[in-house]
């Protein structure tokens, strides 16, 4: 049988080049109007990152602007004209400051006291633990290291801390003297920045300001509300239990309840660690104190100060406040729960178009369960 072979002819590159479709280069072209807002928006970002702490200050007077409004709009809703509710919001501001003023001093004292006596708590708190265990033999080398038992170490820490709340003092300050710029003339401010908005948006802000103004001040009224009872029920029991240092311990208590449900834990530790100076007894009840009013503050206290304005679950509170937290740190945690409450707000006006049309109907009616 014959064999036949097929013969292979290759193409010649040079024509396989040419019958191959041709690329074109890839061209990006910017024009110099272009490449302006890239630098433009390049340098508003990193003027942002420089300015970051005083807007933190500015979003915090705003805040206050908004609890202290809640004074002008009581007296103006009585017939009162509104220059006599600023000049009695002023008023509460200046006795504010006045009491702290009144504090600071004890409160170094107390604070100044407390750690020199850091080495002896530190010996007596050694001598209350168990003997064995994982847990008691944690706390006894806590309690051991240099920066607990070192008066050199521990004055140095001291000293740092006393500058850092030197400066918190400082910033609060420069908060109040913002937030009440913004009472006098917020609505005008207000109205300048709405300027800017395309006008489709200028009525939504408008319709959705009210709310959220309401929504922000109730939750700061609110907490200042409870940190003050958190404080004075703090100072009243390690008063009553002889617990040394009760109105330093009574003030870490109203900043730490700013924070839910991590304040707690926060505020509750060195209290029954300076209870156990006086007795293992004495620091038990004061744990126990402490966890009654932290459910109390839960189940009942916040929902009669809050009301109606603010309906979050447990777990939107805490993961807000570790969110905010990672974002801006204790500033953001505190402020992050007033703008997560504003969300329905936004939903009605903003959202409702681009979710399904019962979505709002729905949210409204859970709310409603709650």
């Amino acid at each position: 049988m014959p064999i036949f072979v097929k013969s292979i002819v290759p193409f010649d590159d040079a024509q396989a080049a040419a019958e191959r479709p041709r690329r074109r280069p890839l061209e990006i072209s910017v024009s110099w109007v272009s490449l302006g807002r890239i630098i433009l928006a390049i340098a508003v970002i990193g003027l942002l990152c420089l300015l970051g702490k005083l807007l933190q200050l500015v979003f915090l007077s705003t805040l206050l602007a908004l609890a202290l409004h809640q004074i002008v709009a009581a007296v103006t809703r009585r017939g009162g004209p509104r220059w006599v509710g600023i000049f009695v919001a002023l008023l509460v501001v200046l006795a504010f400051v006045a009491l702290v003023g009144l504090l600071v001093p004890g409160l170094v004292k107390q604070a100044s006291t407390m750690v020199a006596r850091l080495p002896e708590l530190q010996k007596h708190l050694v001598t209350q633990l168990p003997g064995g265990g994982p847990l008691p033999d944690i706390a006894n080398r806590f309690l051991q290291s240099a920066s607990f038992s070192n008066p050199d170490v521990v004055m140095g820490k001291f000293v740092t801390g006393a500058g850092t709340a030197l400066e918190v003092v400082s910033d609060f300050l420069v908060m109040l003297v913002i937030s009440v710029y913004l009472l006098v003339d917020g609505c005008r401010i207000f109205q300048w920045l709405l300027a800017f908005l395309p006008r489709s948006q200028r009525s939504k802000c408008r319709e959705a300001s009210p709310e959220i103004a309401r929504i922000v001040s109730r939750f700061i009224v609110g907490q200042f509300i409870t940190s003050v009872l958190a404080g004075s029920y703090a100072f009243a029991v390690l008063s009553l239990l002889h617990v040394p240092n009760a109105i330093l311990l009574g003030l870490v208590a109203a900043i730490f309840d700013i924070l839910p449900i991590l304040g707690f834990f926060l505020f509750v530790i060195p209290a029954v660690g300076m209870a156990f100076t006086v007795s293992p007894m004495t620091a038990g009840a004061v744990a126990l104190c402490y966890g009654a009013y932290h459910l109390l503050e839960a189940y009942f206290i916040v929902p009669k100060v809050y009301g109606e304005q603010l309906k979050l679950s447990t777990l939107t509170v805490l993961l807000s406040c570790m969110a905010g937290w990672l974002l801006a740190g204790p500033v953001g945690a505190i402020a992050i729960l007033p703008v997560v409450a504003s969300y329905p707000v936004v939903e009605k006006i903003w959202l409702a178009r681009l979710l399904q049309s019962d979505t709002v109907e729905k949210h409204d009616a859970l709310e409603g369960e709650s």
